[in-house]
């Protein structure tokens, strides 16, 4: 029996272990949760049994077992310490979604959408570090090197497991945990499935996309193309021009062309025509000469199958370049419709040998793009990357009026923080003109024990929708440098007015050190009368009850809340889930 349930487990391990790992924050938590969920009645029956047995091993059971399996420990020195961070933080159901379910469910989509929304922000702010630490050697006044493009979900959470290996002895304690969990339970022969085991476990990590002929069409290969493919001389020239890491041999021109605000050019070289080692963007001004083009957006080993796009909101300006027969659409900010959902409506845009320019509404001083690409390829829609955003120099940054319905101290700090976050929320929303309200900001215990300000703004929405988002930040030292991110973003459906509404929202504040602590709050917003709050789980069943001070509490380490009861001065009660995240992307 010991061989059988040995091989089995052996089998089994591959494709558990990813999972394992990416459910606990230790090896010998991994351990210990593989051996319990394997040693279930049926639990080797087929992937599906051994699928539901591991997440019925993390949801089930007691309260103090699942926080030893899941989080407790000391985190593992990751190399993707956002993703980690991001993981370990989503509740104990979502993690599991996201880890054994991948899309597969609506509850898993949430949990993506919210490990995503997560992420990004961690993302946004490992760039600004790495950007503050390498301001200090950069010359003045040039641009900075563009931050490499972080690689799928899907593909770093695989790399995160890979990264976590169990200790030698593992499979050994497991098959010892599983026999004398099984003792002398009769099992089914699972040799045959064993096999299929290793196939359909891990879906969620490795999504099945379609896949393209083996001689799938390139971008690269044909002519010049744009309105500058017949200036000879200046093809020759930009061709020549220096950029970072390019080699000096096989330069050719993929695109040149005057475009709106600008004139821009694509450069490959090395590899072949169809494939090259790297490409580079240059840019310059209206009718600029090869000698004013500066390089950016420099590539290694593009895909020679996929569509690449540049677009730069100050000027409106978007070149796609795709196949010659590809369709191509252009959407150029999403829609919040009054029930608070986020859609896109999307227009064909004319190409020339696959490229089009395109003309947008300008969003001054925007550092990120609300466009969004749709590519058809003989019928079938392509995964199209996000376009470049063009890292030009700062523009003046325009004055957004906020209005807010409490007093509160100024915090130059603080304010940095709303400005930055509002001119990224808006540059998501296209840049439309929109009513911005501040319905709470103060100062709050933070990382490394340093005052943390924490603004909730309000941004109106012309269906009546609010998107709500919370920036915060603090000075980690004396030197008065700041860090900042921001808590989420969610969209209220339309409803009362600003001043009678009930906002809850969680708010994780990040140590952005090697430690990564986290300090949680709930805080709950509500009309400047309300009295008092109640917390409810998801049995509305009363976890505890709070007093607000002018319509806010502020409370730490909340629990697993779902819904928060306000109640005002004359005894009329309001409502309110705490917001999910959003992808103001659509």
């Amino acid at each position: 029996m010991r061989d059988r349930t040995a091989d089995v487990v052996s089998g089994l391990l591959p494709q558990l272990t990813p999972a394992a790992v990416l459910l606990t924050d230790d090896p010998a938590d991994a351990v210990r949760l593989l051996g319990t969920a394997l040693g279930a009645p049926r639990a080797l029956d087929g992937p599906e049994a051994a699928r539901r047995a591991l997440a019925r091993q993390v949801l089930r059971r007691p309260r103090w077992s699942v926080e030893q399996v899941v989080g407790s420990t000391e985190p593992p020195p990751d190399d993707d310490t956002a993703l980690a961070a991001a993981l370990r933080a989503l509740p104990e159901r979502q993690r599991v979604a996201v880890v054994l379910d991948g899309v597969g469910s609506g509850e898993a989509r949430a949990a993506m959408a919210r490990l995503g929304a997560d992420l990004a922000r961690l993302d946004e702010d490992g760039r600004r570090e790495r950007e503050e630490a390498a301001s200090t050697y950069r010359a003045p006044g040039s641009a900075p090197a563009p931050d490499r493009t972080a690689p799928a979900l899907p593909e770093r959470l695989a790399r995160l497991a890979a990264g976590r290996p169990l200790p030698p002895t593992a499979e050994e304690t497991i098959v010892g945990a599983v026999i004398e969990a099984s003792g002398m339970r009769r099992r089914r022969r699972v040799l045959a499935v064993a096999g299929a085991v290793v196939a359909g476990l891990l879906l969620g990590l490795v999504p099945m996309l379609p896949q393209g002929p083996a001689d799938a069409p390139t971008v690269y290969g044909g002519p010049t193309s744009g309105s500058l493919a017949q200036d000879d001389r200046f093809l020759r020239a930009v061709a020549e021009a220096p950029w970072p890491g390019a080699t000096t041999d096989d330069r050719r021109v993929v695109f040149a062309a005057d475009v709106p605000g600008g004139r821009w050019a694509l450069v490959a070289a090395g590899g072949t025509a169809s494939r090259p080692a790297a490409t580079a963007w240059f840019i310059g001004p209206p009718g600029a000469a090869p000698d004013r083009m500066a390089p950016t957006s420099v590539r290694t080993a593009p895909d020679p199958a996929l569509p690449v796009a540049l677009t730069d909101p100050a000027t409106g300006a978007l070149v796609v370049l795709a196949r010659p027969g590809d369709r191509v659409a252009v959407s150029a900010r999403p829609v919040v419709g009054a029930d608070g959902t986020i859609s896109r409506s999307f227009r064909g845009v004319p190409a020339s040998r696959g490229a089009a320019v395109v003309g947008l509404a300008p969003v001054p001083a925007s550092e990120v793009s609300a466009v969004r690409l749709r590519v058809l390829r003989d019928g079938r829609r392509l995964d199209v990357p996000r376009p470049i955003v063009v890292a030009g120099p700062a523009a003046p940054r325009a004055e957004v009026p906020i209005t807010s319905l409490r007093p509160g101290s100024p915090s130059p700090v603080g304010d940095a923080a709303v400005e930055s976050r509002l001119r990224s929320v808006l540059g998501q929303l296209g840049g439309a003109a929109a009513p911005v309200t501040s319905l709470w900001s103060g100062d709050l215990p933070g990382p490394v024990d340093r005052p943390t300000r924490l603004t909730v703004l309000a941004v109106e929405q012309p269906s009546g929708a609010v998107v709500v988002t919370a920036p915060y930040a603090y000075a980690p030292d004396a030197s008065g440098r700041s860090r900042r991110s921001w808590c989420g973003t969610g969209v209220l459906p339309a409803g009362a007015p600003l001043e009678q509404r009930v906002v809850a929202l969680q708010c994780d504040f990040r140590d952005l050190t090697a430690r990564g602590e986290i300090s949680r709050y709930l805080v709950v917003v509500g009309p400047r009368t309300a009295t008092e709050v109640r917390l409810l789980d998801d049995a509305a069943a009363v976890l505890s009850v709070h007093p607000l001070d002018d319509g806010v509490a502020v409370l730490r380490s909340p629990g697993d809340v779902d819904e928060v009861s306000v109640t005002a001065a004359d005894g009329a009660t309001a409502e309110a889930v705490p917001f999910v995240h959003a992808d103001l992307a659509g």
